[in-house]
């Protein structure tokens, strides 16, 4: 499916990095995004802000189309919100990408790794008592909380 362009790239100003796949991937590892997420973070601006190609959905840690679907469906409400200011506009949806990269990323991970792990009887017990369908589901309760995310 191809999604055109909504901002033309002629409204910002270059960036000292020379492109915004360069400045956003640099600017993701600054403000706390691992490299994995700095690198896809860096794809989706590059796709939505610049005239970067399509992000390729068969990545295997992200869940890329869900990713696309939800930017695209804030995208009509920023434009709205601010409708006499491009740049504006522009930077927003920049700032709306960085938090769910930085703040929601669990909601677009895939189950991509295994873990396999020894447990004592008592510690399986208390780990079955978490909430969650699945081992997977009380392990990310788990994490959510220790994070809280």
């Amino acid at each position: 499916m191809f999604f055109s362009k909504i901002w033309p790239t002629g409204i910002i100003e270059p960036t000292v990095y020379g492109d915004w796949k360069t400045f956003s991937y640099n600017y993701g590892i600054d403000n706390g995004l691992n490299e994995s997420e700095a690198e896809s973070f860096s794809e989706m601006i590059n796709y939505f802000i610049a005239d970067g190609p399509a992000v390729p959905k068969d990545n295997m840690y992200y869940k890329i189309q869900k990713l696309q679907f939800d930017i695209l469906a804030a995208m009509p409400d920023i434009k709205a919100a601010f409708e006499d200011d491009e740049i504006y506009q522009v930077k927003t949806l920049f700032d709306f990408i960085f938090i769910i990269y930085n703040e929601k990323i669990y909601q677009y991970m895939k189950k991509s790794e295994r873990l396999e792990i020894r447990l004592t009887r008592k510690q399986l017990e208390d780990f079955n008592s978490v909430p969650g369908k699945s081992k997977a589901d009380k392990l990310e309760t788990l994490l959510e909380n220790y994070y809280k995310i």
